[in-house]
This record gives C-alpha cells, sequence and structure tokens, in this order.
C-alpha cells in the first residue's frame, strides 16, 4: 500500500461513509404521488422507515453502504388504494481518491441501478394481483428509489461531504 492508499483509507472509511450518509438521508423517507404503472393510469406515494446503516470496506479506496428500508406504498388505481409493503436494502458504492491538487480527498458515488436494491414486496387481494402483475411493481418502486437517492446523492449537503479536506480530515475521520 503506497502512502496516497494509506491516507485515503485512513480518513474515508466504511463509518465514515455510514455516519454521512444516515445523515443525509436521515431516519424516515417519503415520496409521491408520483404517476405509476403503463401510462402512468396509478399514483403511489410512500412512507418509508431507515434502519441501521452498514459500511463495507471493499479495497483501501472503495467502500459500500448498505441503506434497509421499510416502505409502506399507497398505489391508488381506479379510485382504488392498493397497499404494498416494501423491504429493501440500497447499496451505494463509494470510490476516494487524492485530487490533483492533493489537498483534499473527492469521494465518487457510483451510479446507482436497478442491480442495487434487494428488494422483497407484498400486496394482499386482486388489486394487489392487478398492481404487481400489470403495473410491474418491483420496477416502479426500484425506479423511484434510484431518482430519489440520486437526487439526495447529488445535493449541494451531499457534494459537501464528498470533498474531505486533508488538514480536516484528521479531526472528522
Amino acid at each position: 500500500m503506497t502512502d496516497r492508499d494509506a491516507v485515503i483509507a485512513a480518513i474515508a472509511t466504511p463509518q465514515r461513509a455510514v455516519r454521512d450518509i444516515s445523515d443525509l438521508i436521515g431516519d424516515r423517507i417519503a415520496f409521491g404521488p408520483v404517476p405509476a404503472g403503463p401510462g402512468g393510469m396509478a399514483t403511489a406515494s410512500a412512507v418509508g422507515v431507515v434502519g441501521k446503516l452498514r459500511g463495507r470496506q471493499v479495497t483501501d479506496a472503495r467502500t459500500e453502504v448498505h441503506v434497509p428500508v421499510h416502505l409502506d406504498v399507497t398505489v391508488d388505481i381506479g379510485g382504488r388504494a392498493v397497499p404494498v409493503d416494501a423491504r429493501m436494502t440500497v447499496r451505494i458504492g463509494l470510490e476516494a481518491c487524492l485530487a490533483p491538487d492533493a489537498d483534499h480527498i473527492v469521494v465518487e458515488v457510483d451510479e446507482l441501478g436497478p442491480g442495487d436494491i434487494a428488494l422483497e414486496t407484498k400486496t394482499s387481494g386482486i388489486g394487489g394481483v392487478l398492481v404487481r402483475r400489470l403495473g410491474n411493481l418491483d420496477a416502479e418502486i426500484r425506479h423511484h428509489v434510484i431518482g430519489y437517492v440520486t437526487d439526495l446523492l447529488a445535493s449541494p449537503e451531499a457534494r459537501d461531504l464528498r470533498r474531505i479536506d486533508l488538514d480536516e480530515a484528521s479531526d472528522t475521520a
């Protein structure tokens, strides 16, 4: 391991990533109403509780943060509200590198895709079957979660957290 790699590994830790992402997300999330299903024939809203985040060091510069979320989704279709219980874990990949001027570390966030979301959904009744089959429920939930997380990680607050000054790093690591 080079000195540069050692500096990055000591500062851009999984613990720091978990703390920063937890602070950004908070303990509850909500989105919607958003169009859902073929041709936007339904609308969906969700409220959720964020569980305990876990971080994992993949390489000296690469970290993954796993974010468990329990969402209560309501799909409104044809005047009928269909409840959906969704439990998921979102994997956020991060890579730290020393900036060209070597006075700070930049943490890049992997583009989030459907494969980064482990998802289990439960519905009941005829409405649940309709929403699941015709509405491609799991794909819809993944799509909206990807948008939510991507927007959050592109926020000015997130951009500030992804720039770690080396002279301040020892105080905040």
